[in-house]
């Protein structure tokens, strides 16, 4: 073997392997992120979480206006205390009530009583 086929194979190798490793880098630039890809998403991703941030805000404002009217119909509500003395009230009503049917049997009695002496 002769030197010069030695070098010319040599430099043919380094010839193949120079363009492959051209052709990695080109390849391999391509698939990167550049700058603008990077602000794109940065863009997109800011208005899905500002679109999502107004939705839940907009979910949060219902649920407190329906837990502020929840509340005020709960506080006007009677309590416990109040209900005993609404049974009491008609407990005694009930009981004048029935005092007061006696006594007008006994007024229908007296005056029939009254017209069957005259």
């Amino acid at each position: 073997m002769d030197y010069e086929a030695v070098k010319l194979g040599l430099t043919i190798i380094n010839m193949l392997v120079t363009a492959l490793v051209g052709v990695f880098v080109w390849q391999n630039k391509r698939q990167q992120a550049t700058v603008s890809s990077i602000v794109k998403i940065e863009t997109e991703t800011k208005e899905a979480i500002d679109k999502l941030e107004n939705h839940v805000n907009e979910r949060f404002k219902d649920k407190c206006t329906r837990l502020n009217a929840l509340e005020s119909k709960v506080n006007s509500m009677p309590t416990k205390a109040d209900i005993i003395r609404l049974h009491e009230r008609f407990d005694s009503i009930i009981k004048d009530q029935h005092q007061m049917v006696l006594m007008l049997g006994e007024i229908a009695g007296q005056v029939k009583q009254l017209t069957k002496e005259r």
